[in-house]
């Protein structure tokens, strides 16, 4: 078993087939319209969707906030992750997540 793809939610399409691919290189595989249903795929990746994993950059016609959701394959298990700005003045010391161990 292989992960397939790896889907991102983004607000903007366009500029993020541009950074995915002008930035790090990637190519365009393929892009699809859903017009019922309201949203646009476009997958990126440095190989074929049959060598390797990709990734799927997705965009909804209802979006109000930038949440990422990760998900691979068909698997539906995924992880949201909402993008906050900082407004800590922690130390890095602070900001550690687990104490040092063995």
């Amino acid at each position: 078993m292989r992960i397939l793809h790896t889907m991102i939610r983004v607000n903007n399409l366009e500029e993020s087939v541009k950074f995915y691919c002008d930035v790090l290189g990637m190519k365009l595989l393929r892009k699809k319209d859903y017009p019922s249903g309201r949203f646009t795929l476009a997958f990126v990746g440095y190989g074929s969707e049959s060598e390797g994993a990709v990734i799927e950059l997705t965009i909804t016609g209802t979006r109000t906030s930038m949440i990422l959701e990760m998900a691979s394959g068909t698997s539906r298990s995924a992880s949201k992750i909402s993008i906050e700005p900082v407004t800590t003045s922690a130390t890095r010391e602070q900001r550690s997540c687990a104490s040092p161990g063995p």
